[in-house]
């Protein structure tokens, strides 16, 4: 299939940015710990990881207060580490580094100094730095001693954010195996969906994809409503043309989504590659009906869009390019309409 038939979805990564989890790591831990471990993991949080590059204006007056308590006791290394994260959290990176450095220099064998002074050199891109720094961080914290008054909850979640971002540097570098070998070792400690995209992404950029899609299971095995591993394991599935394995993992989504036009043209692509056009055609008048029905209700410019795809699925490219051109109508600035549409004139 091609674009006109295919459904936008995020695929293997390139491992060039910083990794850092740590600003939302211990609100993702707690909010979806439970007896079981991990049920649901990113229901608001796809994505592969959350950077701390993300600015957050609101911390601006927190950051003042700490300065002035440090002005009363400038060898605070809990304040330090305090003001260093959140300058961190907001994009001050060297203010946030100073603060660490600081601190390493007062404390230099604190564990939680090492941790998150490795954490800002990782989102400056000081790898070498970085890693030698989680290394470190990961041996003091090792030590007997070490980590008191951290609830084990807590030691386990900043253990594998350290190896996490180990992997990512080391995945940067070239290094695969270790990258590979530091995300396993970082899933067992804390089971997330970005962890297990992480892994199964490198995997698939060296070719691996049967133990990408061993992984990925494995991930849903534990996370049952991921839903962004599943459509990762019907890619890698479809990839290897285990187009059945595909079509089940399909089938189990369209009998629990609420919304189901993406998913009967994710349908429809495997039925094709599997040599039955008249099921996909089917499978494709049914995702019509129901962009359809929803615009019965309310007309956007998303749906516009959608029911475009679904015209062009179907082969109606000039009903699809009438319809972006109202999706862009209604809503000027909307570049996913403006991309596809471009690409039908271009083609």
């Amino acid at each position: 299939m091609g674009w006109a038939t295919s459904i936008p979805e995020k695929g293997p990564v390139n491992s060039a940015g910083p990794l850092d989890i740590a600003s939302h790591a211990t609100m993702l831990w707690s909010r979806y710990l439970v007896p079981s471990i991990f049920v649901i993991f990113l229901a608001l949080f796809p994505m592969v990881f959350v950077k701390t590059a993300a600015a957050h204006p609101g911390l601006a007056p927190e950051i003042d207060e700490i300065t002035h308590e440090l002005e009363k006791n400038p060898t605070s290394v809990e304040l330090l580490l305090k003001r260093g994260q959140l300058y961190r959290s907001n994009k001050g990176l060297i203010n946030s580094l100073h603060d660490l450095e600081q601190a390493a220099q007062l404390e230099p064998g604190n564990a939680e100094v090492l941790f998150q002074r490795s954490l800002t050199l990782a989102a400056l891109g000081r790898d070498v730095e970085a890693e030698v720094g989680f290394d470190q961080f990961l041996e003091q914290e090792a030590l007997p001693g070490k980590g008191q008054g951290l609830s084990p909850v807590a030691r386990g979640r900043d253990r594998a954010i350290a190896i996490a971002e180990r992997a990512h540097i080391r995945a940067r570098t070239g290094r695969m195996n270790l990258a590979l070998n530091d995300y396993t070792a970082a899933i067992r400690l804390l089971p997330v969906v970005g962890l297990y995209q992480a892994r199964g992404h490198l995997q698939e950029n060296q070719g691996k994809l049967a133990e990408a899609a061993a992984g990925y299971r494995e991930g849903l095995a534990r996370l049952p409503h991921a839903i962004e591993l599943k459509k990762s394991l019907i890619r890698i599935e479809i990839a290897r043309q285990q187009y059945g394995q595909a079509l089940q993992l399909i089938d189990e989504e369209l009998a629990r989504a609420h919304r189901k036009t993406a998913w009967y043209l994710r349908r429809g692509e495997v039925l094709d590659a599997m040599g039955q056009p008249d099921a996909a055609q089917v499978a494709r008048e049914q995702a019509l009906a129901e962009v359809n029905q929803t615009m019965g209700k309310r007309v956007t410019a998303v749906h516009r869009l959608y029911r475009a795809k679904v015209y062009l699925a179907l082969g109606r490219v000039e009903e699809a390019k009438a319809d972006l051109r109202l999706a862009i109508q209604m809503a000027p600035s909307f570049a996913g309409a403006k991309d596809l549409l471009k690409k039908i004139e271009a083609s």
